[in-house]
């Protein structure tokens, strides 16, 4: 396999939205607790078929939830979740043989393992920050993160050629993107998409490679991330219920302080300033609901 190949799986792109529940440095005591699981790491080969070939987002976040739930899923699961990412009114459209964008997938995983493996317990995503503290706390907690990068013949040469560990931190961009896992396997690291992979010697594992630099630093690497976490069955709707809520609040206080920082009116200013307390309040009463919920 030479360089080039690394390179030609793509996705989309990351698809973030607005309405995203988004985790942010001070939420990292809502996550709930990751038992210690077994050093059992999931792969699965995505070059091995021909509908799966623009599939890396299915996969990644397939993954994930095989970490985080310790099940392996059979090919065909694999497959019947890819089926229902086209043409799929809920989410971007995806036609035959196009690439997709990770967001969606993280949610059409998410939904299809909530409503086909309820009785293994429930699950929810949440986005997060690239720069934000949660990022590494997560990983050193076992948990899997999804994301997207941009792969270049520079980036595959220092971790493929020989030692299976990525030491630069900034190399050149291009449009494409690939969806791949972060782990923590004895160092922070990527899992990718194609299990069995070596070296170009031969000698060592190429799917999952060492990382050394924090992932914030690899400018390659896209500004989002996403984690599922397990959620309590009697629990589920109303911890969705507040996350939404969660989320509009955090989106009326920016926009509150941005127009804020807008006006020249006083009173209005006051105003803002007495909603946006109220809204702070609101969301510290959220987070206190989560924490029990959690």
């Amino acid at each position: 396999m030479d360089i080039e190949e690394l390179e030609i799986q793509w996705c989309l792109w990351d698809g973030a939205e607005a309405t995203d529940y988004v985790l942010c440095d001070w939420d990292w005591d809502l996550l709930p607790e990751l038992h210690q699981q077994d050093d059992i790491r999931f792969e699965y080969n995505q070059g091995n078929q021909v509908w799966s070939k623009v599939s890396c987002t299915i996969f990644a976040a397939m993954w994930m939830l095989s970490d985080l739930m310790n099940y392996e899923f059979s090919l065909d699961e694999i497959k019947e979740v890819d089926e229902l990412s086209y043409d799929n009114p809920k989410y971007h459209i995806r036609k035959r043989w196009e690439w997709w964008y990770v967001k969606d997938a993280v949610d059409l995983v998410a939904n299809r393992w909530n409503e086909k493996h309820w009785d293994l317990g429930k699950v929810a995503y949440y986005r997060i920050y690239k720069f934000s503290d949660v990022v590494d706390n997560s990983l050193k907690k076992n948990y899997t993160l999804d994301t997207n990068f941009c792969p270049t013949p520079e980036y595959a040469r220092d971790y493929y050629l020989s030692d299976a560990v990525l030491d630069w931190y900034d190399f050149w961009y291009k449009t494409n993107w690939h969806s791949v896992d972060i782990i923590r396997d004895n160092h922070r690291a990527v899992k990718d998409s194609y299990k069995w992979r070596k070296t170009a010697d031969g000698k060592k594992d190429a799917n999952i490679y060492e990382l050394k630099h924090p992932l914030a630093k690899i400018t390659n690497f896209w500004m989002y991330l996403y984690i599922y976490t397990k959620v309590s069955e009697d629990n589920y709707e109303r911890v969705k219920e507040l996350n939404e809520f969660k989320t509009l609040l955090v989106q009326t206080i920016e926009n509150n302080s941005a127009m804020w920082h807008k006006t020249k009116d006083q009173t209005y200013r006051k105003k803002l300033n007495e909603i946006n307390n109220a809204n702070r309040k609101k969301l510290d009463d959220i987070n206190e609901q989560l924490k029990l919920l959690s």
